[in-house]
């Protein structure tokens, strides 16, 4: 059974690159450009079979940005989900987050951290 990944960056040249990498280590991922996307998926998604296993996110995105996605998540027990953030920020680890990677990043670790997470 493929594990379900959430990969919420607005770079569309990144989140190309890392859907076919994961695809290729046999994720399924299902890419958002935003908050807003990715929160709807959530919610349509959430107990079913096609809910994540994890969540890729990106915090500085534009409509819906990942600490609001963050902040959704933490007031609906019903999304949550476990989170890797990926960002530029130089700000400090949101609350709740244990995975927090900088870009740039090691890609053998960022794989790592999906596999353990799924």
């Amino acid at each position: 059974m493929e594990k379900t990944v959430l990969l919420v960056e607005d770079d569309l040249d990144l989140r190309d690159v890392l859907q076919d990498i994961l695809e290729s280590e046999g994720y399924d991922v299902i890419p958002a450009t935003d908050g807003h996307q990715a929160l709807e998926f959530l919610r349509t998604s959430r107990g079913g079979a096609d809910a994540p296993a994890v969540m890729i996110l990106d915090l500085m995105m534009p409509i819906v940005n990942g600490w609001e996605v963050l902040e959704a998540i933490h007031d609906d027990p019903s999304l949550r989900v476990p989170v890797i953030v990926v960002s530029a920020s130089g700000g400090q680890r949101p609350k709740g987050v244990a995975t927090y990677l900088h870009k740039p990043f090691n890609l053998v670790d960022l794989l790592l951290m999906v596999h353990q997470s799924c």
